[in-house]
């Protein structure tokens, strides 16, 4: 059975919600973080997968500069998600629990640089698709379209917070490897906590989606 885009689009609506359970590792646990991780790479498998059609696509066609923007920021992307799945390979607790060895073969910095960096490149992915996930989602003509006027002063809005919650949760600091996790505050909110991360996200995919328009809107001009 061919799987259709809206199916594609559920498996990495998955993929995001488990990202953002990565992230609460003092909530969630350690054992529960590596299995999440482990669904994550059988997902991550799966994506891939059912977008084979883009890696022998790479070698046809022409490239500008929005194509080679585009796959620049695959290319990190799947480079990125490699270290971070290594990084938490190497520092398994369960795995090497079996050996009754020290785990601790990265530091954790390194897989927290990856995870964080991860987040990013895959909100600009996102970004990127915005407009065929938009089209597949809430079909032209659809009653709720008018709504969609109000969607640049939502992304407005959404980036705005998301500028304050990187500086929030430190993440410039953690993209250099300055320090790993956060320490978990049991008093703060923890909708507030997955909130700031969806915003960190909805910066960049809204950076990434109208950056996109600009660029085609200036190309068009061009000619």
């Amino acid at each position: 059975m061919k799987w259709t885009l809206r199916k594609r689009l559920w498996l990495d609506g998955m993929m995001t919600v488990l990202i953002l359970l990565e992230f609460a590792y003092q909530l969630t646990g350690n054992t529960l973080h590596e299995l999440i991780g482990i669904a994550l790479f059988l997902l991550f498998i799966g994506h891939a997968a059912l977008n084979w059609r883009w890696f022998p696509a790479l070698f046809k066609g022409r490239y500008n500069g929005i194509r080679l923007a585009s796959l620049t920021v695959n290319l990190l992307l799947l480079a990125d998600a490699l270290l971070l799945m290594m990084s938490g390979l190497l520092n398994s607790n369960l795995l090497f629990a079996w050996f009754g060895v020290q785990s601790e073969w990265l530091p954790h910095e390194i897989h927290s640089a990856s995870a964080n960096g991860f987040l990013i490149l895959m909100a600009v992915h996102l970004g990127l698709h915005w407009k065929m996930v938009m089209a597949e989602t809430l079909p032209r003509h659809h009653p709720q379209q008018r709504w969609l006027t109000l969607l640049p002063i939502l992304a407005l809005a959404l980036a705005a917070y998301g500028i304050y919650a990187m500086l929030e949760r430190k993440l410039l600091l953690k993209l250099i490897a300055y320090y790993s996790f956060d320490h978990w505050d049991f008093e703060a909110s923890i909708a507030g906590f997955f909130f700031q991360y969806i915003a960190i996200v909805g910066l960049y995919t809204a950076l990434a989606h109208y950056g996109l328009r600009f660029a085609l809107q200036r190309r068009k001009r061009e000619r």
